[in-house]
Parts: structure tokens; sequence; C-alpha cells
């Protein structure tokens, strides 16, 4: 996952007031040039895996979406923001599987069918579909994925993927620097790929879904150098055509080589980046924008709820693969009590805490996303039961209990720190609310210098080991509470070598009930996206594991 992507965090309407009117004095008043038209309507023919396209639709004209930051880069080893993952999985670059539907697993993509397994589930055969072309006209080949995937685990590079890689045998000698070629690696021919695993692995084909393991050309990655990550050459539906840091803005044309022929329905895609939140509003409704990437933000959700038909015409909820919880430092002299976590837990009302997230975030006291697709749950969800609460405090003899919280004053933290604080009070609970710098609250997290701090995790891979192996997993690599529990370590480590999803479920269900009972955090809900478009753009998708789906969204005439 992402956690820095910060995935998926409008409607103020007309009354801006002087907020607006001073953001709309501070940017350029002037229309923006007019898209080209809207030619004609037609029946889809076969679009890439992901959410499905009803016909007939338009082709042609220009969808415009605003951004309130740059992305940190558009090279998929390298970016990992909202901006830069959505480029990444939506407009540049096409893996050899996408995730299939609304919430399905790995399709062929890039590659002509799903991969043959071994019967010991260590080796991948991977055959590419003919006639995949980069942007600049090249074929794509088993080399370039075995020169991309050892770019990705390049030490230098110091790419935030890398890890995801760790079961191919060889790749983490690569990124310790000890080897300079994956052994688990090998070209069979042009168009067949053989991976290796140390173990078997029931999450790597969805790893394979992921934008950084999509074919690069090393040509242009050596041509262009620090460019790359500003125009880089992919394989996806766009093609980059510009890319300008003064004017924050980021042009992309249809790709003529896209290897599903008749996508994307619109010529032109465009990213504007810089513009605060409340003017993407205002540009949204006056049709300046037709797209706002990070959706409609939990800040302005007052506003959102007070004008449902606003809401209405302009949001659609989508239920993401996701959870936020309130993290805890279990090295904390109190905090390694179970009797302590499980206290904080009984304290917490997730529903009134849901509430202030205003629809980005669905109540669930649970460890694992609310809708996994075929997940056989078994934990038991916490109540608000302050007499328990206390009851456990004082059996762990921590009736004295001061806690500090740390945030980085970002939606909705900022309000939920001082709810946190008023419930955990009634229980005996002193809370210190403590404000900082996000640069800062993510040293002090991977400091263990937090009593108390805010997670979420948005999971690129619909299978909980996402979220488990990386925040609850002793070794977990954002495991920032410093959990550690040999018997939850146990059952996902049986999960990732399962050979059916059933099975894995089984084990990671048990998995989620004794993270229940040995709670790492405070767990109070699952986490949606509000998109946020005008209506004239039509049929449009996203998914939490990727972004908005701009090859088959279209424009009306």
């Amino acid at each position: 996952m992402k956690e820095s992507l910060g995935r998926r965090t409008l409607l103020h309407g007309f009354g801006l007031g002087a907020a607006g009117l001073m953001l709309a004095a501070c940017t350029d008043a002037k229309r923006p040039e007019r898209a080209a038209a809207v030619t004609r309507t037609s029946t889809p023919g076969r679009t890439a895996p992901g959410p499905r396209t009803p016909g007939p639709v338009a082709t042609g004209g220009r969808v415009v979406t605003g951004w309130s930051e740059e992305a940190q880069s558009y090279d998929p080893a390298v970016g990992y923001d909202l901006h830069a993952w959505e480029v990444s999985t939506s407009v540049l670059f096409t893996p050899l599987f996408q995730f299939d539907g609304q919430s399905g697993g790995p399709a062929p993509s890039a590659a002509a069918r799903l991969p043959q397994v071994s019967e010991d589930g260590r080796v991948y055969t991977i055959h590419l579909r003919p006639g995949v072309r980069f942007h600049h006209g090249r074929a794509v080949t088993a080399d370039d994925y075995i020169a991309t995937w050892t770019r990705v685990l390049d030490p230098e590079l110091a790419s935030w993927a890398a890890s995801y890689l760790f079961s191919i045998e060889g790749a983490v000698e690569v990124n310790a620097g000890k080897r300079k070629s994956v052994s688990g690696l090998r070209r069979i021919d042009d168009h067949t790929l053989e991976v290796r695993l140390l173990a078997p692995d029931i999450t790597f084909a969805g790893v394979l879904c992921q934008p950084f393991t999509a074919a690069l050309p090393m040509e242009e990655i050596r041509r262009l150098g620090k460019d790359f990550g500003r125009r880089p050459v992919g394989t996806g539906p766009f093609v980059i055509t510009s890319y300008d840091r003064r004017r924050q803005r980021a042009v992309f044309r249809r790709n003529p080589h896209y290897l599903w022929k008749g996508t994307p329905f619109i010529e032109r895609l465009e990213y504007r980046w810089g513009i605060a939140q409340a003017m993407q509003l205002r540009q949204l409704m006056s049709g300046e924008l037709d797209v706002l990437g990070e959706g409609a933000p939990v800040a302005l959700g007052p506003q959102i709820n007070s004008q449902p038909d606003l809401r209405e015409r302009y949001v659609v909820p989508i239920p993401l693969q996701g959870t936020s919880w309130i993290g805890l430092d279990t090295g904390h002299r109190h905090l390694r009590d179970r009797r302590v976590r499980q206290a904080l837990n009984h304290a917490t009302d997730t529903e009134v805490l849901g509430r202030l997230t205003y629809g980005s975030q669905e109540p669930s006291s649970l460890p694992f996303p609310k809708h996994l697709p075929d997940f056989p749950r078994t934990a038991r969800p916490y109540r608000r039961d302050i007499d328990r609460a206390r009851s456990l405090l004082a059996e762990a003899g921590a009736t004295d209990l001061r806690l500090r919280f740390a945030h980085d004053g970002s939606a909705p933290w900022e309000r939920l720190s001082q709810v946190v604080q008023q419930q955990w009070r009634e229980a005996g609970v002193e809370v210190t609310i403590d404000p900082m710098s996000k640069s800062a609250l993510d040293q002090a997290m991977a400091g263990g210098q937090c009593d108390v701090f805010p997670r979420h995790w948005y999971m690129i891979n619909p299978n909980a080991l996402d979220l488990a192996g990386n925040c609850f997993a002793s070794d977990g690599s954002s495991n920032y509470g410093g959990y550690a529990n040999k018997a939850v370590d146990a059952l996902l480590a049986e999960a990732r070598r399962s050979r059916t999803l059933t099975d894995c479920n089984r084990l990671l269900a048990q998995a989620e009930q004794l993270l229940s009972e040995d709670p790492p955090g405070v767990f109070f809900s699952s986490l949606n996206f509000l998109a946020a478009r005008n209506p004239r753009v039509r049929n449009y998708h996203m998914r939490g594991e990727t972004g908005s789906y701009y090859d088959r969204l279209w424009v009306s005439p």
C-alpha cells in the first residue's frame, strides 16, 4: 500500500463567501481554451479490465482534472502520492494484469492470459500479448520486464515499491547491492517470461497488476535521465505531450499504439495543480474542471452535506479497500498491556467519529476493511462500554494513564483527536493533543516517539495481507507502533503461502480475530472515496487500488 498516498483525502456551493472571492482574485480569471470537439458516438469495443463500459459512447473532447499539489514524480517506481499514483495506474502505464470489474481480481492486460503456475506455486510463466508497443513505437519484450523490475530493486533508485518484489528469488540480494541481476527472472523468448519465487505467495498475481511492474523502455530512461520522472514513456492509454511546471499543468493525448484498440474515448487529458480545494470546487461547478483528482475533501464536509442537490449532482461515493485507525505505541509502559489497548477501544464511540468524516469513512471497529470480497469474518467488533474500559484499566494498573496524541492538523484528524480526548477522559484517560507538521509527524512515528497517532491504509492489492503484512506483522514496513504477536505472524505467513483465496481468507479471518482481541490500535472506520466530477463526464469509474479510469469515460456532446 500506499499510506503516503493520502489516498482519497465539495461541495462548498455557490456561496463561497469572502474566502472564495479572495481565491478568485488570486487566480487567472481567463477561461481555458476550448477542447477538441466531441465528434460522434459509437458502440465501445473491448476495454481493458476494470469497471464495465456500456454503449453507445461519445468520442473526442477533453477532460481537465484539478490537483492541489504537483506529483512527486510520474516515474511509477518513484512517485506514490495520489497525483502520481493516478497517472501511473490510469494514464501512462499498462501492467501485465489489471483488476477486473469493480472489485474483482487480476485479469490479462499486457499479458496474453493469466500466468501458468507450477504445482509448488513457485514458478510463474507469463505469456506477453503480441503487438504491445511503447509510446515511441518499439515493441515490448520479456527483456523489458526483467530490466524494469531490476531497476525497481536497484538500491540507488531507492524505490518505495522494491519490497513488493522481494518474493522473487534473488530480489533481496539485488536490493541489498550484492548482485546486479535477479536470479529468479528468466527470458524464455521475446514473449515469454519466467519468474521463480522463494516460496508460494498468493499476493504475487496482484503485484503483477501494479504500475511499477509495467514495462519501461530502458533506452528512454537513459536518454531522458532525470526528466523521465516528468516525461516518461510507457504503454498506457495516453502519451504525455507537455509538462509545464511554471503554468502547473501536464497534457496527455490519446496513445495511437494503445493495445486496447478503440480506447480511450477522449482525445486529450489535462492535469492542473496548485489549485486550492475551495477553488477546485468553484472551477468544477463552472466547467473549468471536469474531475477533482483528490475527490471531495473532508474539510468541506459540512458544506457538502448542507446542499444535497449539489452533492447528488457532483459527488460519487465509492467504497475503498482501506481502513483508518488510531495507532498506539505498544512499547509504551502501559500500552504494551493488551488490556489497556482493549480499554481504549471500549472507550471509543466509532459512530460519533464516523459522522465527523462526512461520508469519507464508514464506522467499523475491526482491523480489516468492511467490504472485503468473499471474506468469512469471525472477529467481533468493539462496542462502547465505559464501565468495561475503566475495569480493564484498573486491572492493568493504568488508572492514571496520560497519553500524547500527535497529528498533522489535516482533516479529519484535528476534530477527531479532540473528540477522542473527550471520550477517553470519561474512562479516566487524559490525552494531550500535539499538532505538528506532516514531516515532523512522519519522523516521530517512524522513530517511535508518539504514544497515539493517526493511521490509515489504502490497499493496492485487494487482499487483507496488503494491510496486515505491512502494518501488523512484527517485521512490517509500516508497523510504526512496534506491534508484535507471534500467532498473528504465523497466520499471516501461512496465508501468504496459501494456494487458494478461500484458504487465504480463512487464515486471515483468524488473524483479524487475534488482532481484535490483542489490538495494535483503535479501529474505527473503513474508507470511502468521495469522487467529484462534472455531470458532463460520463461513465466515470475508479477503484481504490487504482485511480480514475480515464480510458473508458467520455464527455457529453
